[in-house]
């Protein structure tokens, strides 16, 4: 279900007001035994948004669920209370929040009457009109979470506890030490993300045994174990990319582009070292170029340069995490529009490009480098028509490297494509998207707040809602999304526009506006734990956040070092 903004005046006025309830339900509804469930609410006070960070004010609801009496109410007499306190986290700027709801303000069949509202920290509280919205019946298979809000670990324990009692039979006592340990990790490592981890490991590793055992005919079949390793693997895995005391998002892939426009013009040791110094990883660009937008004969650079490029990196360190081959033509550097391009043999076309990839397959597995990405913002060849010649291609790759991740990189003509361009991401192991918001609607100034400009993330000055797009790109696919772009241009409206109108004119970069963009947008992405890396583009001219007097640290340089190395996301 796509996510939908709710709009919320504070302001009350009046009589013709005192009375009304406004039903939600056909943007937003639940069901009993749902957990986590998103609602996004929009803040204003007599049409104007609420500043909310400003204020210092949360979130909260508070009502009644159950059954409805003549006048549409829920009362104490015919429902249960149930209330919702957020924090700072539930704020996503331009006086929106995202509050991720517990399974305990859906308890029973019926509907929720009540209010949302802000408070301070002294309490003090804006409320809305009287709300409503309909819970719909349970599934008597379905969890049901009736306690105060726990951690998903913590209900993995109670449904553990429950097949302990049934279904393990002989080995019920050891599943009881094991037990034991969860619990204590959860009293007293969850202010230790790295005691945290070994105590999972530890947790892994007799689980390993109780697989032994129970191979050995134990109670419980081992497709039972099976099922429940992976539950538990999957829980590990998540812990390993995000704060478990406050659900901020830690990137698996953190990386900055830069490209091998040709074998004359390769990527400087300035660039390497200025990268490198960020604490982010290389995504290595490189140009396979075509003599105009027919030619359905790509041509790949030089190997030897690629090779240079490599080593260079290798010697100061630089680990190279994705190569990410271009579409361009000769000497236009990567201005050429590849939603344009239409090979007139696309048979033709599409076998060379099957061979091109396979080859970056092979340099990827040859030089450790982890990610491959086949293609990038190609709107006519991910037509939905040739879909299967992408799966050709990726089939092709995973016989052989099975190891190697494969993304493809959407642009957004692509990606708002959802039925067509768009599955794309079923042939994929990451969904790769090329993400640009408009984060305001003029230029850069020294009041712009970030907790404001990372709201373009969810929707942006163009109307863009890339956020409720990538998530359900996730729900669809079951897969990471790799933001395989996102930058600006260092110029004072590049907060505004993704081609600025100053780079061909004398206009000084402008750093410090493209230092808040970056930290606009790696805010944004801390808040969505499907996100699993980023590349910023990018190191070169006009996007580049590296200073002409390649000695001076810029601002948008010092933002990208905050993050990556020092761990902010």
């Amino acid at each position: 279900m796509a996510i939908t903004t709710i709009v919320m005046d504070v302001y009350k006025p009046g009589s013709e007001l005192k009375n009304k309830v406004v039903d939600i339900s056909d943007s937003f509804n639940a069901r009993v035994g749902d957990n986590q469930v998103r609602l996004v609410i929009k803040y204003i006070e007599r049409g104007i948004v609420e500043r909310m960070e400003q204020e210092q004010l949360t979130p909260f609801m508070m009502g009644w669920v159950g059954q409805q009496d003549e006048e549409q109410k829920v009362t104490a007499e015919t429902g249960i209370a149930v209330s919702y306190h957020g924090s700072t986290n539930d704020i996503i700027g331009g006086g929106k929040v995202r509050m991720d709801l517990p399974g305990t303000m859906f308890p029973q069949e019926g509907a929720f009457y009540g209010f949302f509202g802000l408070e301070n920290s002294s309490g003090k509280r804006v409320t809305t009109n009287n709300v409503l919205f309909r819970i719909e019946n349970n599934n008597p298979d379905m969890y049901v979470d009736t306690l105060p809000f726990r951690t998903e670990l913590q209900k993995l324990l109670d449904e553990a506890i429950a097949k302990s009692k049934t279904t393990f039979g002989d080995i019920s006592e050891g599943w009881e030490t094991l037990k034991k340990e969860i619990e204590d990790a959860l009293a007293n490592g969850n202010t230790n993300i790295d005691t945290y981890l070994i105590r999972l490991k530890s947790a892994e590793e007799k689980l390993e045994q109780y697989e032994k055992d129970l191979a050995a005919g134990k109670a419980m079949t081992q497709q039972d174990f099976d099922n429940w390793k992976t539950i538990l693997e999957g829980k590990m895995d998540a812990v390993e990319h995000q704060d478990i005391l406050s659900y901020r998002n830690k990137l698996k892939y953190k990386t900055i582009s830069a490209t091998i426009y040709s074998d004359a013009e390769s990527i400087s040791n300035d660039q390497l070292n200025h990268i490198q110094a960020t604490g982010a990883d290389l995504t290595l660009v490189t140009m396979v170029t075509v003599d105009n937008a027919t030619d359905s004969s790509p041509t790949d650079i030089n190997e030897t340069t690629f090779n240079d490029v490599i080593n260079r990196a290798t010697k100061i360190g630089l680990n190279v995490g994705m190569l990410k081959p271009h579409i361009g033509i000769a000497g236009q550097h990567d201005s050429f529009s590849r939603k344009d391009y239409l090979p007139d043999d696309p048979d033709k076309f599409f076998e060379n490009w099957k061979d091109l990839m396979l080859h970056y397959a092979d340099l990827a597995k040859n030089n450790g480098v982890p990610i491959l990405c086949i293609g990038c913002e190609m709107f006519n060849q991910t037509d939905v028509k040739y879909l299967t010649q992408w799966q050709n291609i990726y089939n092709t790759i995973k016989a052989k490297y099975p190891d190697l991740l494969i993304t493809y990189a959407m642009s957004q003509y692509e990606f708002f494509e959802f039925e067509n361009q768009g599955q794309i991401a079923s042939v994929v192991d990451y969904i790769g998207m090329n993400i640009y918001p408009s984060y305001v609607a003029s230029e850069y100034n020294s009041e712009l707040k970030v907790s404001e400009l990372k709201g373009a993330w969810w929707n942006d000055w163009n109307g863009n809602q890339f956020m409720e797009t990538l998530d359900e790109y996730f729900d669809e696919y079951q897969k990471p999304i790799f933001v395989t772009e996102t930058g600006l241009m260092p110029y004072k409206d590049g907060l505004a526009h993704l081609i600025s109108s100053y780079i061909n004119s004398n206009e000084k970069e402008n750093y410090d506006a493209q230092a808040i963009g970056y930290k606009a947008a790696l805010e944004a992405i801390a808040k969505d734990s499907h996100v699993i890396g980023v590349s910023i583009w990018h190191a070169s001219k006009p996007f580049s956040f590296i200073s002409k007097d390649v000695s001076t640290v810029t601002p948008s340089e010092k933002v990208l070092t905050q993050y990556f190395k020092g761990g902010n996301i």
